[in-house]
């Protein structure tokens, strides 16, 4: 495959940190931005990018009909009907074996059908899915932690075994931050991760109920995730965006970017502020 499309994968051995919401959100803002987005739900254990993208019961064909010839690519794949640019596959129902590799490909070949610049391809908890289909689909790794300590030594293990394994682009969310410590706390979660930090996700009451009613965050006019999904969306394109750009966090007493462990002093914030606008 050529390496020209961008494979994002989205990971961590552990469940219940929210991948499945940061696939759907990352797809769905590239998708915003002009990018031809082809999401690929390989949750084998549990699928629910279709609920939250509102899409359940309408596909009649998976990535199994596509890997057996069942199905062609094309048929396996549904266009949003809110955004041109995104497309949508899914592995089958929980309950049916799929082999990774085989699904993973046949993923690339629907991305193909379809002209995909990028693909985000959701995952499981575990990492017998991400093992499984490098380097026969060259992904950066997008690792997902929420800020406990459990979610966190669990991303650790998710990115030693990756690079061990030989994959080199290792990046970290944490989502679901709920701002309740100053940001320089960020700073702990990274070192204990030892993986570059790519974003910040807020606590997003909003957000999940949005995704309950299959709306994605750009949807919900309430939503405060937004913002961060697209600066993750422009640093995976190359741009250096501050880690809270646009976005208002609490505490905030000093400048944190994304990649670098270095802070700089911000000079005029008065510390009296509970709540800073970046």
């Amino acid at each position: 495959m050529s390496r020209e499309r961008c494979v994002y994968l989205i990971t961590s051995c552990k469940g219940g940190v929210g991948k499945s919401t940061v696939a759907v959100n990352l797809a769905f803002t590239m998708a915003l931005c002009g990018q031809r987005t082809l999401l690929a739900d390989c949750d084998t254990k549990n699928r629910t990018a279709d609920l939250m993208l509102g899409y359940d019961g309408v596909g009649m064909f998976d990535l199994a009909d596509v890997a057996s010839g069942r199905a062609s690519p094309v048929e396996a794949v549904l266009r949003d009907p809110r955004c041109e640019d995104l497309f949508y596959c899914t592995v089958p129902p929980s309950g049916e074996v799929v082999d990774p590799a085989r699904a993973a490909s046949a993923a690339v070949s629907c991305a193909d059908a379809v002209g995909a610049d990028c693909i985000v391809i959701d995952t499981s908890g575990g990492i017998e899915f991400p093992l499984a289909i490098y380097p026969d689909v060259v992904y950066d790794a997008v690792i997902v932690s929420t800020q406990s300590l459990p979610a966190l030594r669990a991303a650790e293990k998710t990115g030693a075994e990756l690079s061990h394994h030989g994959v080199r682009s290792l990046r970290l969310i944490i989502n679901a931050y709920d701002g309740k410590k100053d940001v320089s706390y960020i700073d702990g979660l990274i070192n204990k991760t030892r993986i570059p930090l790519l974003g910040v996700v807020p606590y997003d009451e909003h957000m999940r109920r949005g995704q309950e009613r299959g709306m994605p965050a750009a949807a919900v006019e309430e939503s405060p995730s937004p913002r961060a999904f697209y600066n993750i969306a422009m640093r995976l394109r190359g741009a250096e965006v501050p880690l809270f750009s646009g976005m208002r966090v609490r505490g905030r007493k000093k400048k944190l970017s994304p990649y670098r462990r270095e802070d700089a002093d911000d000079p005029g914030r008065d510390s009296s502020e509970d709540m800073y606008a970046v």
